[in-house]
């Protein structure tokens, strides 16, 4: 996947997410084939080229300066693509905006499918009270991971990274969307033990969004393991998964809370 540096006028979005979000990337390297980004973004490279805003460190410290800009406000990255996709290693993006959102006295809320968030440990580490961690995980069969998220790590990988940060005192929550029928409703009570037993203390389910063109897409490549409509399939999964995980959170002390609704 092609890479482009480019700069950015301003890298503070409002959001329904937090009060605010941060996109350190335009793109995303995991290429996931339920991701409906690319059709709202209108982004028509998304899926050939990750775009780093080399200039994120000087827009945002200017941003954070805007009096509007309240001191504990809660900041999501990122909305729109994975802030530790594998390109992070070498650019530190993340890191960075982490840094400066710490330093200003603002909360962050973390959304990954990646372990690679470990490389912030004593960042995370150091700011407890004022960081929330979020792991996406779908299902525990392999083969349909790689099929649905083929560059992204295996979900066994996020969550041994999700153990050792409950481990280290770091809030961590778990994000079973979007559902998809023929997996996360299949090994879903395989998925919620061992999110439990890992310690983990909120968790979310969401449904799968059909954008213009996203269902042929995604038919043909669950062509493999699912076979029926999957539109209706996938509200019929939805509703599963969002009774057994309320009823197992409720049994098992685990917040079931809305998607994002912290």
């Amino acid at each position: 996947m092609l890479c482009e540096e480019t700069r950015c006028d301003r890298c503070i979005s409002k959001s329904v997410l937090g009060d605010y979000s941060i996109n350190p990337y335009i793109g995303c390297q995991h290429q996931c084939a339920y991701c409906y980004v690319p059709k709202i973004t209108k982004n028509l490279d998304w899926k050939s080229k990750v775009k780093v805003k080399t200039n994120l460190h000087v827009t945002l410290a200017k941003e954070l300066t805007n009096p509007r800009i309240k001191k504990g406000s809660s900041f999501f990255l990122s909305s729109l693509t994975d802030p530790y996709q594998p390109i992070e290693s070498k650019y530190g993006l993340t890191s960075d905006a982490l840094q400066q959102l710490f330093a200003n006295g603002m909360k962050a809320i973390i959304q990954t499918k990646s372990p690679l968030v470990l490389k912030d440990l004593n960042l995370l580490k150091y700011n407890t009270k004022n960081v929330q961690v979020g792991f996406t995980a779908l299902g525990l069969d392999g083969s349909v991971k790689d099929a649905l998220e083929p560059n992204a790590p295996s979900v066994d990988s996020r969550i041994k990274a999700m153990a050792y940060l409950i481990d280290r005192g770091i809030y961590v929550f778990a994000f079973l969307g979007p559902v998809i029928p023929g997996w996360t409703d299949v090994d879903l009570e395989y998925l919620l033990t061992e999110l439990r037993d890992i310690g983990v203390k909120e968790l979310s389910v969401d449904k799968l969004r059909f954008r213009p063109g996203l269902k042929k897409e995604l038919t043909e490549v669950m062509g493999n393991f699912f076979h029926g409509d999957l539109e209706y399939e996938s509200q019929v999964a939805y509703a599963k998964v969002v009774k057994k995980a309320r009823e197992f959170s409720k049994e098992n002390g685990i917040l079931f809370a809305k998607p994002f609704s912290y």
